[in-house]
């Protein structure tokens, strides 16, 4: 997903952790979990949040949600979504 967009959302920091909400765009051109590239565009939302000690990043946590990156690629219909 060599166009990959992340547009950020919302921030939150409360002491030493920052937490990020993204809408990320892109376009699916080369293999993804093993799913041959479709060229189909794709959006999905993601959560990250970190964690800093002496203005580095000590830890990360990422969420992407990976049902709507398998659904925009094709791979797979969630049920509630089988009756459209």
């Amino acid at each position: 997903m060599p166009d990959l967009n992340a547009q950020e959302q919302d921030i939150v920091a409360d002491g030493d952790t920052v937490a990020l909400r993204f809408v990320v765009e892109a376009t699916h051109k080369g293999e993804l979990l093993g799913i041959a590239p479709t060229g189909r565009k794709v959006r999905w939302d993601a959560v990250d949040v970190y964690r800093f000690k002496d203005g580095k990043i000590t830890e990360e946590w990422a969420a992407d949600d990976l049902t709507a990156i398998l659904y925009g690629v094709g791979a797979y219909t969630p049920p509630w979504l089988t009756s459209r």
